[in-house]
């Protein structure tokens, strides 16, 4: 007779399927040896999407756009500067 089974214990139904798998690049001329290391960009990014998924993190900041539109093109150092938030104190009274 076998012992019914503990039901803490880890399953194959607990593990959870990637959400972007980052396949292998192939490439016909280069030795078949080791895969080609993927971009640690795209290997952070799938961190950080694993870790939303796994309910760790709330979201993913890869995949937060800008808050801010661009900077149209023409404009000064100064507006660029200004929109980040790095021109300082830009008042002009003097008392």
């Amino acid at each position: 007779m076998t012992e019914p089974q503990d039901h803490d214990e880890p399953t194959l139904d607990d593990v959870i399927e990637p959400e972007f798998d980052i396949p292998p690049t192939h490439r016909p001329r280069v030795h078949g040896g080791m895969p080609l290391k993927p971009d640690d960009d795209e290997l952070a990014l799938a961190a950080e999407r694993d870790r939303v998924a796994a309910g760790v993190a709330d979201y993913a900041p890869g995949d937060v756009p800008p808050a801010t539109d661009p900077v149209p093109e023409g404009s000064s150092e100064a507006a660029e500067l200004a929109q980040r938030g790095l021109l300082g104190d830009t008042s002009t009274s003097s008392q």
